[in-house]
């Protein structure tokens, strides 16, 4: 087995996303002109800045190697989580709908599992051997499929019932 390994790293920095936060301030110090350097200025314009610093802090990054799958979302993930392949009952890169299966991008909890996406609809899916169903959207999609075969091996395929399908 080659020692390659697929390492991603996403932020969301997509060009409507700037330009609506900048039309956000924007507005914000349209609203306040001429400026008067109180709470009522200070105070949303701080909440303002910590929102916008926040949403560009989020980073997820991912790694494929031969121990497993390893995802972080900072600053939700202050560790890696990692999935071992022997912990794996499923793995396949997939195209998804994200509004429709999780409710949209980020850090997501919906009934069918957790998703760790930034943009786009492709992602790495998979399925502990527990049945937990994890997405983790990929912009490295070519990559990531052919990693996850050359580790599929790896991956528990034991016959036991899974309590949720995939």
């Amino acid at each position: 087995m080659s020692k390659r390994n697929f390492e991603e790293n996403q932020r969301f920095n997509q060009w409507w996303l700037w330009l609506g936060m900048i039309a956000l301030v924007a507005i914000f110090i349209y609203q306040r002109y001429p400026f008067e350097f109180n709470q009522e200025f200070f105070i949303p314009f701080i909440v303002l800045s910590i929102v916008i610093g926040f949403l560009f802090s989020i980073n997820l990054s991912t790694r494929i190697d031969e121990h497993g799958i390893h995802v972080k979302m900072f600053p939700f993930h202050l560790k890696t989580v990692s999935y071992k392949w022997s912990e794996l009952h499923r793995v396949e890169a997939v195209e998804y709908n994200p509004i429709a299966e999780y409710g949209g991008w980020g850090l997501r909890i919906s009934r069918i599992g957790k998703a760790f996406n930034v943009k786009g609809n492709k992602g790495i899916k998979l399925q502990t051997a527990d049945g937990r169903s994890r997405m983790i959207g990929t912009q490295k999609f070519d990559e990531a499929k052919i990693e996850i075969e050359q580790y599929k091996s790896l991956i528990n395929n034991s016959k036991h019932s899974l309590t949720r399908n995939f």
